[in-house]
């Protein structure tokens, strides 16, 4: 075994800092910086004092540091989708590390574990693969018996989350492509949805701070639950005519046969049944999202 010097605090800082970007997703430094700058306009600061520069992001994770700013690395962790009282506990630990004297190299038992990329993207690609089926699983589900829900966006939601929000965009296209080859070809154009759930689910979590508090993640679902209707009405109206294979066709038939117009018609059911849907979704894949970290820790 080969006997490595123990990491100096601020190494050690840095170290454990590039993990926690590795685990959310190998963010690049010009999307933490964007992140990082929007997060300083959200609190009201104007927008050329709030920007931050691409390399002042990259320095913090550079070793051989002996000082890093602690407000940066405390709005690191923040657009890493950490929550507010761990971003405090990495700047109090950032203040720690520069307060304390660097020690002198000598060698020790202790090796250095180094984040392993290749293992990072196995994990990543088996998250997006299980998460393709349980989307799958899911429609099967609804399908089997007839329910007015879709559950066809759990693991879409899960891989926006976890990974990011076009990680979960690219499972909300694989889920509709695979049920093209199933035969239920009404499918793909519905992708487009999927994506959307995708994209509202990640930044919202993750940069809009609504997966902080179960009240903001209801708000969250209801904001994606939304942005999913908007973007298949027309597609019900436009594609398929106001008639839907799915279980939402009874209620869309029950109300024009009341003298609702088409259009108002499928808003109602698609809005109503979207509402139902993507909280079920979305709280399902917060657990799993939950207990995915505490299995990584």
């Amino acid at each position: 075994m080969t006997l490595v010097p123990p990491l100096q605090p601020m190494d050690a800082l840095v170290d454990d800092l590039q993990r926690l970007r590795l685990e959310a997703g190998d963010v690049s430094y010009a999307e933490l910086a964007a992140r990082i700058s929007r997060l300083r306009e959200r609190r009201g600061m104007a927008p050329a004092a709030a920007r931050v520069a691409r390399s002042s992001v990259f320095d913090v994770f550079r070793a051989g540091r002996t000082r890093i700013n602690a407000d940066l690395v405390e709005d690191i962790v923040l657009a890493l989708g950490r929550d507010a009282d761990e971003a405090r506990d990495w700047r109090m630990r950032c203040l720690h590390a520069r307060a304390t004297p660097a020690r002198p190299s000598e060698a020790s038992p202790t090796t250095t574990p180094v984040p392993d990329r290749s293992l990072m993207r196995a994990f990543v690609f088996v998250l997006l693969v299980a998460c393709v089926g349980m989307n799958l699983v899911g429609g099967a589900v609804v399908s089997k018996f007839e329910l007015p829900l879709w559950l066809d966006t759990t693991g879409t939601a899960v891989a926006a989350i976890a990974l990011g929000p076009w990680h979960g965009a690219l499972v909300g296209i694989a889920t509709n492509a695979l049920g093209a080859f199933t035969g239920e070809t009404e499918t793909i154009p519905f992708a487009l949805v999927s994506v959307v759930a995708a994209l509202v689910w990640g930044y919202g979590a993750r940069a809009w701070g609504l997966g902080r508090s179960p009240l903001r993640f209801l708000l969250l679902n209801v904001v994606v639950a939304v942005a999913c209707t908007v973007a298949a009405v027309p597609i019900n109206v436009l594609v398929l005519s106001g008639a839907p294979t799915h279980a939402s066709g009874g209620f869309i038939g029950a109300l024009t046969a009341g003298g609702e117009g088409l259009w108002l018609a499928v808003l109602s059911a698609n809005i109503l049944l979207s509402l139902a849907d993507k909280q079920l979704s979305g709280f399902a894949a917060l657990l799993l999202v939950r207990v995915i970290d505490w299995m990584k820790s």
